[in-house]
């Protein structure tokens, strides 16, 4: 039984977080700024932060007593095949009101590494040849890049119908209630999120699928590591599925790096027991990522991306200054940083996104001049701190104020930037169920729609962020410290969105898709994840664990 002032401490931990993301989510929605000095503002925090505490803790309260029982629950089943067709054919209207798929954000500037065979870094390269090689063997074998991009989008598809469905075959597992897997799978299948990313060709929507089943397996890794350490076929899909996540998007590498670890305090009783079967699952992800990153790209002539992607945040900063506080700076220091930041690309500042400062970026500038960079950096920020606040918070809003309108690129005419519903060069957009496309075009670029009421429960990237703090905050009220280890992975993705270019969707979509299995390990007491120790089970669980991890999942 978890202490009354626990949970009153947590909760207001947790109503502090809630609160600031509305308090100082408006404004800088609003007015790309944020008052830092003003007192009406950490007024308003303090009342949302109470409101939200309140709320939280009436919340914890219904879980705490409404927790329904582990293995007590008569459950229907959905079979696996079941769950991949349906959701293929869930998705297939908006591959049809937008044929041949989503061809947009990244994926020309991918297409366009394979079509002059000059591969760099800068995306990651398995996608790169993925989609690029597909849309150019379409083009040569039918005459038309169409084929390439919708062979593409069905693959993908496919891809993501085995992930999502590997979900539900996960709560099934872990015995979780028929009607929430059925839920579940409705949730995949008709939220306009997921049908949009099914069919949109952003290198994301992949790594977010690797990085779901990654974090499914860190989980029976933490709460039935016996079962999964004896079981070949999952501990080798467990490998498979943190390669993956470390190649599918540059930022997985630092995910899946940080988590080893973290995975090794956790199963550090058990070293002496497991030892050879860690030693071989800690090989079996780090030496295919290295031969993958060293001969292949060798063998490929992989050149690096550049550094400026790792510098948007102080970019950003820099940027910012020079757009508000340019008659406060010394000659001598602008001259310096033109050198590498030219004057034509700081006049382009737009607070919510750094492509624009960054594509002028010179690299070799830089490079020779790297410790006077961060000097000057360093020198702006203690001149102008609360500018460098702003800029960082305004430049990530969108991803975690609920209220938000994702429209990080303000375009000219009004247009959010929700999602990118267009087939780019090389493709030819195609239109089979024009009322279903224009549909999805008013969801992708009307920012009414987007505000439309309750719209944000489905669309909002901020929200989904909100609900994933009141739950993991929850568990670690409850001491189930176990569980907190997998909601490490989002919380860490979480950290290199902070640190990003700008918010979009697709940066979010790990809470998307992992939102079924963070409610329900929350709300659920399953087998094997309040207790690590067997022999704290009942007979029952014990006799349908053993049942359940006879079939390789």
């Amino acid at each position: 039984m978890v202490k009354t002032g626990r949970k009153i401490t947590f909760s207001a931990i947790t109503g502090i977080l809630v609160g600031f993301c509305y308090a100082a989510g408006k404004p800088l929605d609003r007015y790309d700024s944020l008052d830092l000095t003003d007192r009406g503002f950490y007024f308003r925090w303090l009342l949302l932060a109470c409101l939200a505490g309140g709320i939280i803790w009436f919340v914890w309260e219904l879980l705490h007593h409404a927790k329904l029982s582990k293995g007590r629950i008569k459950d229907f089943r959905i079979p696996y095949w079941f769950c991949v067709v349906f959701l293929l054919v869930c998705w297939l209207p908006a591959f049809f009101s937008l044929f041949p798929g989503a061809f947009a954000y990244d994926a020309y500037a991918e297409w366009q590494q394979v079509h002059l065979g000059e591969i760099t870094s800068h995306h990651p390269v398995a996608h790169v040849l993925f989609l690029g090689g597909l849309v150019e063997w379409g083009q040569k074998l039918t005459g038309s890049y169409n084929t390439g991009m919708a062979v593409y989008t069905l693959l993908q598809m496919t891809v993501m119908a085995f992930a999502l469905s590997s979900t539900i075959r996960f709560l099934k597992e872990f015995r979780v209630h028929g009607i929430f897997q059925l839920l579940t799978l409705l949730f995949y299948g008709f939220s306009p999120v997921m049908q949009l990313f099914a069919i949109s060709a952003t290198k994301d929507v992949l790594f977010t699928g690797a990085e779901l089943i990654f974090i499914l397996y860190v989980i029976r890794f933490c709460c039935r590591r016996e079962e999964l350490l004896q079981n070949k076929k999952q501990t080798c899909a467990f490998c498979a599925s943190a390669f993956f996540t470390m190649i599918l998007r540059n930022n997985g590498f630092y995910i899946v790096l940080a988590m080893v670890p973290v995975l090794a305090f956790v199963c550090r009783r058990d070293w002496k027991r497991f030892a050879k079967k860690l030693g071989l699952m800690l090989l079996g992800i780090l030496i295919p990522y290295f031969l993958y990153v060293g001969p292949v790209y060798r063998i490929l002539q992989v050149t690096p991306g550049g550094v400026e992607e790792m510098l948007s945040v102080p970019l950003q900063q820099m940027a910012r200054v020079y757009q508000y506080d340019y008659a406060s700076l010394e000659q001598a220091d602008l001259v310096f940083l033109y050198s590498i930041v030219p004057r034509e690309n700081l006049e382009e500042y737009r607070a919510t996104v750094s492509d624009f400062v960054k594509r002028g970026f010179q690299r070799e500038n830089y490079e020779e001049n790297r410790a006077e960079f961060w000097k000057l950096w360093l020198k702006w920020g203690i001149g102008h701190p609360l500018t460098y606040v702003n800029s960082f918070l305004i430049n990530t809003v969108d991803a975690w104020y609920p209220g938000a309108v994702v429209d990080g690129y303000r375009h000219w005419d009004g247009k959010s930037s929700y999602f990118d519903y267009q087939v780019d060069k090389p493709g030819e957009e195609k239109v089979f169920l024009p009322e279903l496309h224009d549909f999805y075009e008013e969801l992708s670029y009307d920012a009414d729609a987007q505000k439309k009421p309750l719209a944000f429960l489905i669309l909002s990237p901020g929200w989904y962020l909100v609900l994933f703090l009141v739950l993991f905050f929850y568990l670690w009220c409850e001491k189930r410290y176990q569980m907190l280890v997998p909601w490490l992975i989002p919380v860490l993705h979480f950290g290199t969105v902070l640190l990003g270019p700008m918010a979009l969707v697709r940066y979010m979509l790990i809470f998307y898709y992992g939102f079924p299995v963070f409610l329900a390990c929350a709300i659920f007491e399953v087998p094997g994840t309040a207790v690590q120790d067997r022999t704290a089970l009942t007979a029952e669980d014990r006799t349908a664990l053993t049942e359940e991890n006879r079939v390789a999942l």
